[in-house]
């Protein structure tokens, strides 16, 4: 049978119908378009049909190819696009009922149009982004991770009374914005918080708000970064009379970076900070301190500053007639031997007669050559330097802060009316001359604080009862900081306490906090403990117990020592009350859902009742613990110690009224930060977390197997 030409001029076989409308199929080749592939003349009916079926993708509709890609969510479509969209309707392929070889040409109805699938391509799927929502595998991290089991609070209940807060006097709101936005910078990483900005905000919110707020704002205005510090001058300069707000008589203290803002310019336009021209614009200005970052660390090696101390900042203090409570002598601004006379000058002023606060760091009592002497005096560094401390009347708190000058010529010397002694990092406090001053200057002290001083042990608590009577607050660190080159972290005393040293406290304890004992033997670690018991009956005012220790010994004696006295110590001294009631509040609530001729459960004092042991019950038990062979004369401590009997069993040794007991027993060499099993715990739950600890016996007791 003769064959017939396409108009196109293509040959096709008489048994097979032409289409009359061929659907073009786009090729993978990117270079080639629908129309060369139609327009080519030398190809065959058999090998059209061979290369449309290998550019269809996929034969069937209805299924999927396979791929090894992992599997999109509808992230993948989202972040398409309407680009994405339209460049994949381009090139998606239609749904064939049939195979492009069947489809004959009577077929001219009009069918409806069948959703079309798209299917990305290879080169498509090969350039596709990962969705940015999904995180990617790295190196340990769980394939499947549970989550955590979501906390659900208890709803908290408003009573729907807003009280009146904007009618609280001016001096109380002060009080309130000053205490809940302390501190406003922070000085270790040299910014400001958070608390300058809702200090704004409050003073905003209301009109009764507006002066305490910018009160608690300027009292101690944050002088960070430098460009502000340098509006604030340029806004105190300014007549303050025709300002809304009077700024100058806000600002109440100065604390001042250094480093940050004295030392450098603040821009080209700027320059330099003012400092005498800050202190004349702020004349009710009583703490002012001038302070280095490195000061802020332990340990680090001395070194001087860029900057002094000006003359011009003392003359803007005397001609502005403050009156200062609080200051700083840094060594760091000035060598020892030309700040001494500077201190004795100063302190006979006006302005720093009224000083309570003193802080002394950096000063050393001789210079490396052996010189100890004092610019244009004849005396010695200490003598000049205890000279200026009797100057200050009215001193009650004193620091010194890694100096050398502190020794035993000066420490005699000090002023007897001091309430509070900070002494951190001096090398040259022992324990011989610290005991022979608390022996002089003891019984006026409230506040004791020994830190990081390596020659000094615990021996002087023996009589710290009877030399410190009016002690409340007692803390020590034996933790060594250095960071020189050979790195000398252990302290320099032979035993923190011998075997015959028994502490005594003092009846007006408050708070006491010892942390990093070490260097002692396991028996005077059971004297120390036993004499907190045996004092307990006395301390009533105790109400912090913090205490880290290190014993060398074995595992086992350590756990069992541990689990002894640490249960000890808490069965003793922590209190024990019952929660507070959470139905208990000052103002009278009526929820809707309650009666309001219903009492509450605050109101029912059976409740109340139920949590506390009756009085025959108590008796009963004081009667049972006296036949079970406690004699009716209550032995002295020493000789329960002697017997063996545990010093809590008697009720009348529980003190019960402290609400932190902080006991760590272990042998972990002396860090900055102690890590214990929770740091090292994985965010997953362990899975038993509905377990109550109580076990079903299923079989009455038997095996399972």
């Amino acid at each position: 049978m003769a064959s017939t030409s396409s108009p196109r001029g293509r040959s096709t076989r008489q048994s097979r119908p032409v289409r009359s409308n061929r659907t073009q199929v786009r090729s993978y080749n990117e270079d080639s378009g629908p129309e060369e592939s139609l327009d080519e003349d030398s190809a065959t009916d058999y090998q059209r049909p061979r290369r449309l079926s290998l550019s269809l993708r996929p034969r069937d509709s209805n299924r999927i190819p396979r791929s090894y890609r992992e599997e999109s969510t509808d992230d993948d479509f989202d972040n398409a696009g309407d680009e994405g969209l339209d460049d994949s309707l381009d090139q998606t392929y239609p749904h064939l009922g049939t195979t492009s070889q069947t489809m004959p040409t009577t077929q001219l109805t009009p069918t409806r149009a069948r959703r079309r699938q798209s299917v990305k391509t290879r080169s498509q799927t090969r350039r596709a982004k990962r969705t940015p929502t999904k995180r990617r595998l790295e190196l340990g991290r769980p394939l499947n991770k549970k989550r955590k089991a979501e906390e659900t609070d208890a709803p908290f209940v408003s009573s729907g009374v807003i009280p009146p807060w904007q009618t609280l006097p001016y001096h109380i709101l002060f009080d309130i914005f000053l205490r809940a936005s302390y501190p406003l910078v922070n000085e270790r990483e040299l910014k400001r918080n958070n608390a300058a900005n809702w200090l704004v905000n409050v003073a905003l919110l209301c009109r009764n708000f507006h002066e305490p707020a910018l009160a608690a704002l300027y009292h101690s205005v944050p002088l960070i970064p430098a460009p502000k510090s340098h509006g604030l001058l340029s806004l105190l300069v300014k007549p303050q009379e025709s300002m809304s707000t009077n700024y100058v008589n806000k600002i109440k203290e100065l604390h001042v970076d250094v480093e940050a803002l004295l030392v450098y310019k603040s821009g080209p336009t700027l320059g330099y900070f003012d400092l005498p021209a800050l202190v004349e614009n702020t004349p009710q200005v009583n703490v002012l301190r001038l302070y280095h970052r490195d000061d802020l660390i332990v340990g680090l090696p001395s070194s001087f500053s860029r900057w002094t101390y000006p003359e011009g900042l003392f003359a803007s203090i005397k001609s502005s007639s403050l009156r200062l409570r609080s200051w700083d002598w840094n060594a760091r601004f000035m060598n020892t031997q030309t700040l001494l006379p500077l201190i004795l000058e100063s302190h006979n002023q006006a302005s720093f007669k009224s000083i309570r606060d003193l802080r002394i760091l950096r000063m050393s009592a001789e210079d490396p050559d052996g010189s100890d002497q004092v610019e244009g005096m004849s005396d010695h560094r200490e003598d000049v330097l205890a000279a200026a401390l009797q100057e200050l009347p009215n001193l009650r708190r004193l620091e010194f802060s890694e100096t050398t000058i502190l020794n035993d010529h000066l420490l005699p010397k000090l002023p007897l009316n001091l309430k509070s002694l900070t002494i951190s990092n001096c090398d040259d406090v022992t324990t011989a001359n610290f005991s022979l001053f608390l022996s002089t200057h003891g019984h006026g002290l409230r506040e004791l604080n020994l830190s990081h001083n390596r020659h000094l042990s615990l021996s002087f608590v023996v009589d710290l009862k009877e030399l410190c009577q009016n002690l409340e607050k007692f803390t020590m660190d034996i933790s060594i900081y250095d960071w020189s080159s050979y790195h000398d972290i252990e302290p320099h005393f032979d035993e923190l306490l011998s075997p015959s040293e028994i502490p005594t406290w003092p009846d007006t304890l408050q708070h006491l906090e010892l942390i990093q004992l070490r260097r002692w033997k396991e028996s005077t670690a059971e004297a120390f403990f036993a004499s907190l018991i045996d004092a307990a009956p006395e301390l009533h005012n105790l109400r912090k117990l913090v205490i880290s220790a290190i014993l060398k010994t074995g595992w086992r004696d350590r756990a069992s020592f541990r689990e002894r006295w640490i249960g000890k110590l808490e069965k003793v001294f922590l209190r024990r009350d019952a929660p507070p009631n959470p139905d208990l509040c000052t103002i009278a609530r009526n929820p809707e859902n309650q009666d309001p001729d219903k009492p509450t459960g605050g109101s029912q004092p059976n409740e109340v009742e139920s949590s506390s042991p009756s009085k025959r019950k108590s008796a009963r038990i004081a009667s049972l613990r006296h036949s079970d062979g406690e004699g009716s004369q209550s032995p002295s401590p020493r000789n329960r110690r002697s017997n063996g009997h545990d010093s809590d069993s008697d009720p009348s040794m529980t003190q019960g009224m402290c609400d932190v007991v902080e006991i760590r027993i272990d042998n972990q060499r002396p860090r900055e930060t102690q890590f214990n099993e929770q740091d090292f715990l994985d965010d997953e739950l362990s899975g038993d977390e509905d377990w109550t600890g109580h076990d079903v016996d299923m079989g009455g007791g038997g095996h399972a197997w």
